[in-house]
C-alpha cells in the first residue's frame, strides 16, 4: 500500500499489520471491559481521528496528536482512560506512530 506524504485514508481492518482479533486481545489484556464489537467501534472511530496525525504528520485534520485524541474520546463517548487503552492496544503490537 502506498501513502501520500500529504494525505492518507486511515487503513482497512484487513490492511492493519495483525488480524483485528490480536489488537482486542491486547485491550483485553491490559483492562479494557468493552466487548468486541464495542472495541471495533471505537477502534474504528480511533484510526479515523489519529492516523493522518500520528502517523504522516498531517495536521489537515487535527493540528496535534492530543487535539485528535480529545476528538476520539468526545466522538466515541468515551473517557480519556479508554482512548488510551485502545492507543495501547495498537501501539503495544506495533508501534503506532
Amino acid at each position: 500500500m502506498i501513502f501520500s506524504q500529504y494525505y492518507c485514508d486511515k487503513p482497512s481492518f484487513d490492511e492493519l499489520e495483525f488480524p483485528v482479533t490480536d489488537y482486542y486481545d491486547e485491550y483485553v489484556s491490559i483492562g479494557g471491559k468493552k466487548n468486541q464489537e464495542e472495541y471495533l467501534k471505537n477502534l474504528s472511530i480511533f484510526l479515523d481521528e489519529t492516523f493522518n496525525i500520528f502517523i504522516h504528520g498531517n495536521t489537515k485534520y487535527h493540528k496535534s496528536r492530543d487535539e485528535a485524541l480529545l476528538a476520539v474520546g468526545r466522538i466515541a463517548r468515551i473517557s480519556m482512560w479508554e482512548v488510551f487503552r485502545i492507543f495501547d492496544s495498537v501501539d503495544n503490537m506495533d508501534v503506532y506512530a
